[in-house]
């Protein structure tokens, strides 16, 4: 178990950058995760049972980033609210199973308005993209709201699908990050980081009333 001061600065932006360009597929962002990495980092990645799974998977993405423009990418304005929505769901998941809340900074109800609120939001930005002939998809020629919660679906398992490549799970929203680690299903630890005061100590989630 890793607790959040545990995380350097530079591991953690190590992997939000492994992971944005697991989703945009681009050149830029491939720069920017070879510009973050260092023989530093890489040897405290290494040396964790969490976190040498994405240094392989950093290692390999290197090696076929030739091949990897065939490859099919994602609008990177997207992953923010995926991830958004994502975090926001684990938390409502958190707190119906112990009666914790994860997110100190948010009441259960702000949670749940939230969360409500993303997802409208994200379908109608995703609608207007679709009604302006943004995506290609065959099964975007439908009903513009129907496909667009389609899309949103297919949007959430390419999240899922990069989440087991990587092991771990980027849940990202305003000031708060989340790493979920999916290396063992029946123990998932959700590791905590605050970006604002990254020297801060997390304790204990704080009960819901």
């Amino acid at each position: 178990m890793l607790n959040a001061d545990e995380i350097t600065e530079e591991i953690r932006n190590f992997l939000d950058a492994l992971f944005i360009y697991h989703w945009t597929n681009s050149k830029d962002d491939l720069q920017k995760l070879i510009y973050i990495n260092s023989s530093l980092i890489e040897k405290e990645l290494a040396g964790n049972n969490y976190t040498k799974t994405a240094l392989k998977k950093y290692y390999l993405a290197i090696e076929q980033s030739e091949s990897s423009s065939k490859r099919h990418s994602e609008i990177r304005e997207i992953l923010p609210q995926i991830s958004g929505i994502m975090l926001l769901r684990e938390a409502i998941i958190e707190i119906n199973k112990t009666q914790k809340n994860p997110i100190a900074t948010m009441s259960f109800e702000d949670i749940k308005a939230e969360y409500g609120y993303l997802r409208v939001k994200l379908l109608e930005n995703i609608k207007i993209r679709i009604v302006n002939k943004e995506y290609s998809d065959d099964i975007l020629r439908n009903d513009p709201l129907e496909a667009s919660q389609k899309k949103v679906d297919q949007y959430e398992d390419k999240f899922h699908e990069i989440s087991n490549w990587l092991g771990y799970q980027y849940l990202t929203y305003k000031n708060t990050t989340f790493y979920k680690w999916l290396l063992n299903r029946e123990h998932e630890d959700l590791i905590h980081s605050n970006i604002l005061n990254l020297k801060d100590t997390i304790g204990d989630p704080r009960e819901i009333n």
